[in-house]
């Protein structure tokens, strides 16, 4: 993948990407610091598979966002992640949000491990589920 490709995510806020916490409830009506991560590798995500051989799969290794300004119900969010450096089988992204008025939201980078399908198989499928169960059961 070549530093400098880039892909675009347009997001509509919708009351499910506004702050609710599971067990505190709603606590603000505005797009959520975890919808702009959750979009910030979603757009990374979007980069990858442009590029992506054949046998091979991409999982999340880390996030970070910081977020700048409010986005409301209703609101078009604009999210752009920029490959920044392609490291043996890991991709970094810049990531930004903005809104339709080009105001910034939030910036953050996410971070990509690229590995052959099988070995991810093996590291989180089914069978890698069901050793992490058998190994949790008394002897």
């Amino acid at each position: 993948m070549p530093v400098g490709a880039t892909a675009t995510l347009e997001v509509a806020v919708t009351p499910e990407l506004t702050v609710h916490f599971d067990e505190l409830g709603p606590v603000h009506p505005v797009y959520a610091t975890y919808s702009m991560a959750k979009h910030f590798e979603e757009a990374g995500r979007k980069l990858l598979l442009q590029y992506l051989e054949p046998g091979s799969a991409g999982i999340g290794r880390s996030v970070a966002v910081e977020h700048l300004g409010p986005s409301w119900v209703g609101d078009t969010v604009t999210v752009v992640a920029r490959c920044t450096e392609v490291s043996g089988n890991r991709l970094t992204c810049a990531c930004t949000a903005t809104d339709a008025q080009g105001r910034e939201l939030g910036r953050g980078t996410t971070v990509q491990v690229v590995m052959p399908e099988e070995l991810l198989e093996q590291r989180i499928g089914p069978a890698a589920r069901a050793r992490r169960d058998g190994a949790a059961q008394p002897r």
